[in-house]
């Protein structure tokens, strides 16, 4: 018969402690995002879309078509072919299947030339059809620069130097 009692009361006073936690939460403003809309900021090492990087300089891919990340990868998601050689060596049909990828990121670490990122932050994949979801050369060539946990932040554009003739005709000018 205690024992009845004891598993009686225990039983009550667990629900009286969850109940409280309901009632602390009751009265706190709810963390809505209206998606459309808004769109949560994302953790700068979140794991999104893949994009092939392009040197900044010269405006090419960084791919050189080495084949390391289809090698890498373990769902066979990746389907690259490349042509050329040497330094000239570029991609000529490069595929990702959204479908099939695991986002393990081991293609992004992988390559030794930093041409395939996933820190994208664009975190709308998704499509009405599977094929919406394979990715092609021309969709992963990246628009913009994305920057990696390493570099966070684009460096600054150097300013540029005053022109000699300037700096003395500035000086030489009466200040008043």
């Amino acid at each position: 018969m205690g024992r009845y009692f004891t598993d009686l009361f225990g039983g009550s006073a667990s629900i009286a402690r969850s109940l409280w936690v309901t009632l602390r939460y009751l009265f706190t403003p709810a963390i809505t995002v209206q998606y459309p809309d808004e769109h949560r900021t994302q953790p700068l090492r979140a794991l999104n879309r893949h994009v092939l990087r392009i040197d900044e300089t010269t405006g090419q891919l960084k791919c050189t078509a080495c084949e390391a990340c289809a090698r890498i990868c373990p769902t066979r998601c990746i389907e690259l072919t490349g042509t050329g050689k040497g330094k000239n060596r570029h991609p000529s049909a490069f595929t990702i299947d959204h479908n099939l990828c695991m986002y393990c990121n081991l293609c992004v670490e992988v390559c030794p030339f930093d041409a395939i990122t996933m820190w994208t932050r664009i975190g709308e994949l998704s499509s009405d059809a599977r094929s919406g979801l394979v990715f092609d050369l021309k969709a992963l060539t990246a628009e913009r620069f994305y920057p990696s946990p390493t570099t966070p932040e684009r460096p600054p554009a150097p300013a540029p130097a005053p022109e000699p003739e300037k700096v003395e005709a500035a000086a030489a000018a009466p200040t008043s």
